[in-house]
């Protein structure tokens, strides 16, 4: 991959690279949305109207993660993502209860 050159603006990139940075920004964006995870189940116990929908915005992104694995992963992946989406779903449902 990183034999692979694209010009973008005059400017020469490698694909090796840009396959890097995407994995780890998609890496970092996970590790931000578990930490927010966390938080926000803690904030549930104690006062669950302030969280709102958001455990519904969670499942909806969860759901679009078990369609991209469905698509371009393969079956650990596929697994992984529908068991975390029925879990975020539960908990967004117990939430709103």
């Amino acid at each position: 991959m990183n034999n692979v050159h694209f010009q973008v603006g005059g400017k020469s990139f490698r694909y090796g690279n840009w396959y890097r940075g995407f994995g780890l920004s998609a890496t970092f964006s996970m590790l931000f949305w578990a930490y927010l995870s966390w938080h926000l189940g803690n904030l549930a116990k104690s006062n669950p109207a302030a969280i709102g929908n958001l455990g519904w915005g969670f499942s909806a992104v969860q759901v679009t993660g078990v369609a991209l694995a469905f698509l371009y992963f393969g079956l650990p992946a596929m697994v992984l993502s529908a068991v975390v989406t029925a879990i975020v779903g539960l908990a967004a449902w117990l939430v709103g209860k």
